[in-house]
């Protein structure tokens, strides 16, 4: 979902890109070809083969929206909390525009708390590991001409700003170094399914 927002809301087609070199290649490959030939009826009717799926009007990036200014907004929200001052994930934003990423942090609650328990605020070390909140990040990254998103779930870590945003920062910076490499390696070494 973050990846279909980041390229401006239009829906994506998974690609399957196998390196010849990987052992099994070749079985990976049928077994994931057979599993899109598998999709529901409904998708049967449309997709009559895995080697159609791949070249298919399918693949034309329909839009997900009736309104491009919805998504505009959300990718503006998106890159606010991150990179402005009083932002959720403000302390974990890059501010070098070859790394700059947009984000969202969240909290998924474990357990209803009582109003006992809300008013004693306690620090997180304070509350039993299998009673903490599970922490949320989700981004994508670079800012401008954006090629990844990820996910971040941290289970029992807290709040999203301060155990998964962290990772994220981290990740993009490697992966965003690596982006030169991997795409001369694929170049090489891989083949379009």
């Amino acid at each position: 979902m973050t990846a279909q927002l980041a390229n401006g809301g239009h829906k994506i087609y998974p690609k399957i890109i196998v390196d010849d070199k990987i052992e099994n290649a070749e079985k990976v490959k049928n077994k994931m070809l057979k599993q899109i030939e598998n999709y529901n009826a409904e998708e049967q009717d449309l997709i009559t083969t895995a080697e159609e799926f791949a070249t298919s009007k399918k693949n034309d990036h329909s839009p997900l929206y009736r309104n491009p200014e919805n998504v505009k907004f959300v990718l503006d929200a998106m890159f606010r909390s991150t990179n402005e001052v009083y932002g959720t994930s403000f302390s974990s934003r890059i501010d070098d525009p070859k790394y700059q990423f947009a984000g969202k942090t969240g909290t998924s609650q474990v357990k209803r708390i009582t109003e006992a328990e809300r008013e004693l605020d306690l620090d997180i070390s304070l509350i039993p590991y299998k009673q903490r909140d599970h922490a949320w990040f989700i981004a994508f990254g670079p800012y401008k001409n954006p090629r990844y998103a990820m996910t971040i779930l941290v289970e029992h870590g807290g709040s999203g700003s301060k155990a998964a945003a962290p990772i994220a920062k981290k990740l993009f910076k490697k992966v965003i170094d690596r982006h030169e490499l991997r795409e001369k390696y694929k170049s090489k070494n891989t083949r379009l399914v």
